[in-house]
């Protein structure tokens, strides 16, 4: 499969939202390529999301090799977009992707996609419930089934750092919480996170978020990864099936790309998506 097209445009610029300008990267097909669609990436979260950036720009690439567009979108707050971290909101967040499928609707190819990458996951399957008669495709990446627990993790990062200084009172996740409850912020390896982002973040599931039966979904994990919770997974994919809503579970081989210190890049997980999205877009 052909992964790094040679002629594809890459498009830098910035677009308009509520809370200001917010950067934007478009990977524009090559113009000797049929158009089908356009997918908007909704971006993982705090540090995961730079660990991610490689793979998202690859897979954009190999999206526009089958003629699919691609809108990257530094989320407020993050990236080369207006605001600090310590700004950011949830519902800021859901209105800069909203803006991106509203710019992608003046772009060529009938059919829409999101592509959510961890907790973007969420961010997808939250604004896809959003759109009006919408059979938005879906795309998730080793997605963030449970805010709360997802957070509680996140939290850990900070008590982990702190057990190697003996200067620093020692904290747990309640007392952090306690602190948010408060409305102080807090910092967690070296992101300031507002109490309303926090609480936002806890607040959600892709539980309480199932899509529409007409939303076509790819469900992809790494291969024997238990990093999501097998317990939360199968409640998951079971309330989904009481609802008619069945994704296409696939796994993919290679390393754990939003994890990773050091760039990491899993080919298979590239490959697997754009086949897939080639497959159902050309059935559609």
């Amino acid at each position: 499969m052909e992964l790094l097209p040679k002629t594809h445009r890459v498009e830098p610029f910035f677009i308009a939202s509520a809370c200001g300008s917010v950067f934007c990267t478009y990977h524009r097909p090559a113009s000797d390529v049929e158009t089908r669609g356009q997918v908007l990436i909704a971006s993982p979260f705090a540090e995961e999301m730079n660990r991610c950036r490689s793979m998202i720009t690859l897979q954009a690439r190999a999206f526009a090799g089958i003629g699919v567009g691609t809108l990257i979108i530094d989320l407020f707050g993050t990236g080369d977009s207006v605001g600090e971290y310590s700004d950011a909101r949830w519902s800021l967040w859901l209105e800069n992707l909203e803006s991106g499928l509203w710019w992608l609707r003046n772009q060529p190819g009938a059919k829409r996609g999101m592509l959510g990458i961890r907790l973007g996951g969420i961010l997808a399957a939250k604004l896809a419930r959003t759109q009006p008669n919408s059979d938005l495709t879906l795309m998730l990446w080793q997605p963030v089934i449970d805010g709360r627990q997802y957070f509680t993790q996140f939290l850990r990062i900070r008590i982990a750092a702190q057990m190697l200084r003996n200067d620093l009172s020692k904290e747990t996740t309640e007392s952090l919480r306690e602190q948010l409850a408060k409305g102080k912020g807090i910092e967690v390896g070296g992101y300031e996170i507002h109490p309303e982002l926090a609480f936002a973040i806890e607040a959600e599931s892709l539980e309480s978020l199932a899509p529409s039966p007409r939303n076509p979904i790819l469900w992809l994990e790494q291969r024997g990864s238990t990093s999501s919770g097998a317990s939360f997974a199968q409640k998951l994919h079971d309330a989904w099936a009481d609802a008619g809503i069945r994704p296409d579970v696939s796994f993919f081989d290679g390393p754990a790309f939003w994890q990773a210190q050091d760039r990491a890049i899993a080919v298979n997980a590239v490959e697997l998506t754009t086949a897939w999205l080639r497959s159902r877009w050309e059935k559609l």
